[in-house]
């Protein structure tokens, strides 16, 4: 995956500008906004990313302080990448959007901070100015603001079927393939899903990922697991009880309450 960069990539402070990278799937709004934030004297563009798993590893890259995110990108959409993006050391968020008033309401009671397609010079210019204050301040509240802005149902109504599945690994952010993981689960709290003999920690709830992964694909067999359709090997009832069994070995119990509609779907 390759990606346009400028400047250093150390991380380290350049004369007190603000460090920014980008991220729009379309060249020519990329291009524009990149434009637009080089005529701000106290902005450093870094980098700019095409999809929102680029701008992902370009955050990790080069920990700028604040990312410009598009909403709508392939991989995953700007929301997806800002709620990946957590801790102290993590950017202040903007996001870039030609969203309708209900999802621009949803920024404005989190007092985020957001620029309307097409963009304007003058407001992104206060935008830039609101960021650098906030970066001076160490950032206060834009975590909390960012919980509640992506948990309201103005943009959990508008969230894209995920393409791929992101989850931690290490300090990173992995993207897998969804024809990779068999299953996903949970197990003492967290949600967890498993790729090639391991198990990856993932930030969505299992309610989430049913309404975000592809229709069709996959199946939730109990309350605590959604099982690959395509990883099932074979299944049959034991003792009244409908179990599956994946090709990587994996044995689950299908629940009561679940059973007829995984028979269904799996005839």
């Amino acid at each position: 995956m390759s990606a346009q960069t400028n400047g250093p990539t150390n991380g380290a402070r350049n004369d007190g500008r603000l460090r920014v990278v980008i991220a729009d799937d379309e060249p020519r709004a990329r291009q524009f906004l990149d434009k637009l934030l080089r005529e701000q004297e106290d902005v450093e563009v870094l980098a700019c990313a095409r999809s929102g798993g680029e701008a992902l590893e370009l955050v990790q890259k080069h920990a700028p302080d604040a990312v410009f995110l598009d909403i709508q990108m392939p991989d995953l959409s700007g929301l997806d990448v800002a709620r990946h993006l957590r801790g102290p050391s993590a950017p202040i968020v903007v996001f870039v959007t030609a969203y309708d008033r209900y999802a621009i309401e949803a920024f404005e009671i989190a007092a985020l901070d957001y620029v309307l397609k097409p963009i304007r010079r003058e407001r992104l210019g206060e935008t830039v100015r609101r960021v650098a204050e906030e970066v001076r301040n160490g950032k206060r509240g834009q975590s909390r603001a960012l919980d509640e802005a992506l948990q309201s149902p103005a943009l959990e109504d508008r969230a894209a079927t995920l393409r791929r599945l992101p989850v931690r690994h290490r300090r990173e952010v992995k993207l897998l393939e969804l024809t990779d993981v068999p299953m996903v689960f949970s197990r003492d709290r967290l949600v967890l899903a498993r790729c090639d003999g391991h198990d990856y920690l993932v930030d969505y709830t299992l309610q989430e990922l049913e309404r975000r992964l592809p229709p069709g694909l996959f199946l939730r067999v109990h309350r605590g697991a959604l099982v690959n359709v395509d990883a099932i090997d074979s299944y049959g009832g034991e003792e009244g009880v409908l179990v599956l069994r994946l090709k990587d070995g994996t044995r689950i119990e299908a629940s009561e309450r679940r059973a007829a509609e995984v028979r269904r779907r799996l005839k």
